[in-house]
C-alpha cells in the first residue's frame, strides 16, 4: 500500500531518528512508537484499509485517532503488506529459505518480474520428515504450536510416528487466506495463514498435509528479518538511524 500518512518530519543530516516495524498500527502500538520517539512507522497490515476507506477523521473512531495523533507527532507511516509477501527476497522467500535447502519459485509469477508473484513452491533438495518441517517452522517463528491437518486418516496415538513416517519434498507456502493461491498446487505439503475448514478437508482429501501458522505469527517472526535488512541498509549512511521491532502487537 506503500505510504499511507506521509507527514515525516524533517530529521537534519547527521541526527538520530527511529523507525518502528510493527504488523497492526493499533492505538497500542502507536502509543509505544510515540514512547520511543519514533519518526517512521512500517506496519505489514494497512494502517488505513483500502476495504473501508476514511470518509472523514474523528477523535470517535480508532483509525481516525491513529491518523491524528501521527500527523500530530509527524510520524509518517508506510504499509508493506502484499507487495512485500509477493516481492523477490520479500516474506516467502524468507519463509521458503530459512525452512529447507532447495529450488524456491513463485505460483503465479509476474509477468513483468518473474521472480516476483503470489505464493511459493520450494522444491527441497532432499526429502525430510514431515516432523523436521513441522520443527524447523516452530523454532522460524518462535511458536510452541501449530494447526496440523495430516492427508491421511491417523489415530491420535500414532500421530507423532506418522510425522516422523510422512516425508516431505514440495512445499507450497502462501500468506493470509492461501487457498486461492494454492489450491492447484501440486506439493506435499501447504503452509499459509489461514484456511477455511471446507478448503483444509479438500487439500486432505487430495492427500496433502496442511500446515496453518496464523497471520500474525508469519508477519511477526519477517519483521525481524526486515529489522536487520532495514538496520543494515542504515549502517553507513550519515544518519543515525535505529530500527526496533514494536513489542505491543
Amino acid at each position: 500500500c506503500g505510504l499511507t500518512i506521509g507527514c515525516l518530519r524533517e530529521v537534519e543530516r547527521g541526527g538520530a531518528a527511529v523507525i518502528v516495524l510493527c504488523v497492526d498500527l493499533t492505538e497500542q502500538v502507536l502509543a509505544e512508537a510515540v514512547a520511543s520517539h519514533a519518526d517512521h512507522i512500517i506496519c505489514y497490515a494497512p494502517a488505513i484499509s483500502p476495504e473501508q476507506p476514511l470518509r472523514k477523521v474523528s477523535v470517535h473512531d480508532p483509525t481516525g485517532r491513529v491518523v491524528l495523533k501521527c500527523a500530530q507527532e509527524g510520524m509518517a507511516v508506510h504499509s508493506i503488506h502484499t507487495a512485500c509477501a509477493n516481492a523477490p527476497n520479500g516474506l516467502l522467500d524468507w519463509m521458503a529459505e530459512s525452512l529447507a535447502e532447495g529450488t524456491c519459485t513463485p505460483i503465479h509469477p509476474r509477468a513483468e518480474e518473474p521472480r516476483a508473484g503470489e505464493g511459493r513452491l520450494l522444491e527441497c533438495s532432499r526429502a525430510l520428515p514431515l516432523s523436521a518441517v513441522i520443527a524447523r517452522l516452530k523454532e522460524l517463528l518462535g511458536v510452541r504450536h501449530l494447526r496440523l491437518a495430516l492427508g491421511v486418516v491417523v489415530d491420535e496415538p500414532n500421530l507423532t510416528k506418522a510425522q516422523e513416517c510422512c516425508f516431505v519434498k514440495t512445499v507450497a507456502i502462501a500468506v493470509g487466506e492461501g487457498a486461492h493461491v494454492l489450491r492447484d498446487t501440486l506439493a506435499n505439503v501447504f503452509v499459509t495463514s489461514e484456511m477455511s475448514h471446507s478448503e483444509v478437508l479438500a487439500a486432505n482429501a487430495r492427500g496433502v498435509v496442511v500446515l496453518l501458522l496464523g497471520r500474525t505469527t508469519m508477519e511477526r517472526a519477517f519483521l525481524a528479518h526486515l529489522r536487520d535488512e532495514l538496520q543494515e541498509e542504515w549502517a553507513d549512511s550519515d544518519w543515525n538511524v535505529k530500527v526496533k521491532c514494536s513489542g505491543q502487537d
